[in-house]
């Protein structure tokens, strides 16, 4: 568990490091050069507009896989309470 806790933290850290504004969009491959692990998350939020894209969020810091290799990187809004 605390090996698994410890990639989760350091997914947020790099999630937090590129996108100190809360929002912002990079090459998968940044992320994956770094150390993020995308096979860990801590939960899903699913958007109800168009076609319901998937954002996995590690704590309070997400992304969105995108076309042509790219991550939206979002921060946890209110809005997305169940």
């Amino acid at each position: 568990m605390k090996e698994i806790n410890n990639k989760l933290r350091h997914n947020r850290f790099l999630l937090q490091r590129f996108s100190p504004e809360g929002k912002t969009t990079l090459r998968r491959e940044v992320l994956q050069l770094s150390g993020f692990d995308f096979r860990h998350f801590t939960h899903l939020y699913r958007t109800r507009q168009g076609q319901g894209n998937t954002c996995y969020f590690c704590y309070d810091y997400g992304y969105f896989l995108l076309p042509d290799e790219k991550v939206l990187i979002v921060n946890w809004q209110p809005y997305m309470e169940k």
